[in-house]
Formats: C-alpha cells, sequence, structure tokens
C-alpha cells in the first residue's frame, strides 16, 4: 500500500511515506522550525519513493498524548492533505505506537513522553497488552505499577530521561533503555494497516488530537476566573 506517516508528539519529529516495500524516513529536530519544514518534509519523503499526494492509500499520525504544538502541527498538515485528496486518515494512541515494536519482551514496557515539571505521559504494557491506561502523571506513580522482579524496558523519545528517573527511585529494579529508538512511523504503518484490515473508520472530519493535558492558556484562564 502506498502511505505516509507523522509523529509529531514530542520534541522529534519523524515523517515517512512508503510505496509497497520502499520506504523513506525523515527525522526533524528543529524546534519552532518545524512548523516551516513539515510540508516540504511530507513533500521530499513522497518523491524519494515516487509518489504524490494523489497515490496515497492512506496516511497515519500518533494522535496523542503529546505536546500541543506538536500534534496541532501534524493534525493540521494530515488534514489538509487529506481532505483536499480524499484520503482516510488513521489515529494511533502514540504511547502504542512508540511500544509496539517490543511486544515479544519479556517484562514491563514503559512507554513515555517527557510532558515536563517531573511530569510524563506514560502507559504500561506487558505482552503487548495494555496495562496501565496512559496517564499524565509522575515517577512514582508509575512505579507502583511495575513488579520489583520483572525487567523493565523504558520506550519513547524520552525514554532516557524517565529512565534515570526511575533508577533514582528504585536502584534495584531491572531498568533497560535504548539510546537508540526505533522511528514510531515504522508502527503506525503496521497498526493503521490492521485497523483497516479490520474496517475500523478513519478519523472524521471533526475529530482532533488527543491532548489528555489542558494547555498552559487554558490552565492560565480558568486560574484568572
Amino acid at each position: 500500500m502506498n502511505a505516509l506517516a507523522v509523529d509529531s508528539a514530542a520534541s522529534r519529529m519523524v515523517i515517512a511515506a512508503k510505496k509497497d516495500d520502499d520506504v523513506a524516513t525523515l527525522s526533524l529536530d528543529i524546534a519552532m522550525k518545524q512548523s516551516e519544514k513539515i510540508l516540504p518534509a511530507i513533500d521530499f519523503v513522497l518523491s524519494e519513493v515516487g509518489l504524490t499526494p494523489a497515490d496515497l492509500d492512506y496516511t497515519a499520525i500518533c494522535k496523542g498524548p503529546g505536546t500541543f504544538t506538536g500534534l496541532r502541527l501534524g493534525f493540521s498538515a494530515l488534514k489538509a492533505l487529506t481532505l483536499s485528496n480524499n484520503i482516510p486518515l488513521y489515529a494511533v494512541p502514540t504511547l502504542e505506537a512508540y511500544a509496539f515494536p517490543f511486544a515479544e519482551f519479556a517484562g514491563a514496557v514503559v512507554s513515555v513522553i517527557d510532558a515536563k515539571k517531573d511530569q510524563f505521559f506514560a502507559s504500561v504494557y506487558r505482552g503487548g497488552k495494555c496495562c496501565m491506561p496512559p496517564k499524565d502523571t509522575d515517577t512514582t506513580e508509575i512505579l507502583k505499577n511495575l513488579d520489583a522482579e520483572e525487567s523493565v524496558l523504558i520506550v519513547g523519545q524520552n525514554a532516557d530521561v524517565f529512565a534515570e528517573n526511575l533508577r533514582s527511585l528504585a536502584p534495584t529494579l531491572d531498568v533497560r533503555c535504548y539510546k537508540s529508538q526505533p522511528a514510531a512511523t515504522s508502527a503506525l504503518f503496521t497498526l493503521a494497516e490492521q485497523m483497516i484490515a479490520q474496517k475500523e473508520p478513519p478519523l472524521a472530519d471533526y475529530d482532533g488530537p488527543d491532548y489528555m493535558r489542558k494547555s498552559e492558556a487554558e490552565i492560565a484562564a480558568e486560574a484568572k476566573a
């Protein structure tokens, strides 16, 4: 199948296009410049596999949780592209996409995004099954969902930050963290195609990201009120 996938949920944006078995992937870790580069990046990966937007069978995106700016940026770009070309857009929970490549790990897989201020968006998986639904929480709360006797693999773009916090709280816990994390776009392709095979509906026009947390502007407005 011909497809385009975007992970814009965390600080590093990853964009990939595939034409059958040919895949082009581009990673952008350039902070605020991502808004300027996402559309040229989409054009680039599509051209690398010999596709145009009209050739796509579907697009896929990490739907959140994640950063407000990143999620809005990714959704805006893909919705504009899919609406103008009548292409279905499939959204996959971010933490599920990050954990997916490690379904066979013999222990707990903690999928995380650094939400700042000592908080994390996190979920826990065992054998590919979600054992702790996504939460906006801290390291202490996540630790309560882990067994002291099991190996724990930390995954996601901010895995190293959380792994350091967890080791400081539980120095005897077997905590593992790969320095290099796989791009979530590969999982997005696989999971989206599973959704298509199971005849699950794509996003509706009015569907948006799962932010999980209120924005700083909303919090400030509530405090002022």
